[in-house]
């Protein structure tokens, strides 16, 4: 019987390496995807359009439109979406931010993997303790560090933590951090915005650079390679990596480096309160 396999979220970057990569490894397999439009998922055998994660009854449908196609269990869940509110500091998020971020980005993956049996899920996380990020990411980082906890605690749920690379997720968080410029009343935000004016370089080409040093002072130091931005290629490497029998619980990504972690990073200060949510 031909394998079947879960993609929500496959018109994104890390989607489409999805079903890319599952498509080469299983080459037999019933795809389904999901969208949050009326779009068809380019590589999916089956697109479940209109779903939106923000509501109640986006997973029954995502089960429901599968269940019509005879489908009650998967041998193996992707879960690319994430949201929540950025563009500040994480370490002023609000509670109810916190909340809206497991919300939409952990909680559905969750249920997905239990309503569908799933054997292996696998998810994407960020650098989310880089300077770049600990400015901006928000609430995301409390998502990112509940998927990743997952991870390591059980066997069944893998990460890809991933470097950052060019995306309708990635245009959005400059875009809003550009714009919160103009009345943040956050030194860390102030301080990003003193230092692109000094730059003279577009608002998003600054923040990608700043973002590429961060990761190339954190990592550059392990490897030979220079460092490079990352690619929907290295996501795809990296998934492949994940789907090795070993089951490394989280695949690190940048450009060209790639390695494996079985624990979640040493948190900065201003993050222990993360880690205990």
């Amino acid at each position: 019987m031909s394998p079947v396999f879960l993609v929500v979220g496959g018109s994104s970057v890390a989607g489409q390496a999805a079903l890319n990569v599952l498509r080469r490894r299983y080459p037999d397999a019933r795809l389904f995807a999901t969208s949050s439009g009326e779009k068809t998922v380019s590589g999916a055998g089956v697109t479940i359009d209109h779903i939106d994660l923000n509501s109640e009854t986006a997973v029954t449908r995502i089960c429901d439109e599968l269940q019509k196609a005879g489908v009650s269990a998967v041998d193996g869940l992707v879960f690319t979406p994430a949201f929540g509110p950025i563009g500040y500091p994480i370490k002023k998020t609000p509670e109810e931010d916190i909340k809206a971020a497991l919300r939409f980005s952990v909680q559905p993956m969750v249920e997905l993997h239990e309503r569908l049996k799933s054997p292996r899920t696998i998810g994407f996380s960020a650098f989310y303790w880089l300077p770049h990020t600990l400015t901006a990411y928000g609430s995301m980082a409390f998502a990112k560090i509940a998927q990743e906890r997952l991870a390591v605690t059980d066997s069944s749920f893998q990460m890809i933590r991933a470097g950052t690379f060019e995306s309708r997720a990635t245009r959005g968080i400059g875009l809003l951090l550009q714009r919160s410029l103009r009345d943040t009343p956050h030194s860390e935000i102030l301080d990003l915005g003193a230092r692109w004016k000094e730059s003279g370089k577009k608002f998003s080409d600054f923040f990608f650079d700043y973002a590429f040093q961060s990761e190339r002072e954190a990592f550059g130091s392990r490897f030979s390679e220079p460092h490079r931005a990352t690619t929907q290629s290295d996501l795809e490497r990296a998934l492949l990596r994940a789907l090795d029998e070993d089951r490394p619980p989280i695949v690190n990504v940048i450009g060209d480096w790639m390695w494996t972690d079985s624990h979640l990073p040493v948190l900065p200060p201003e993050l222990k309160r993360l880690a205990e949510q």
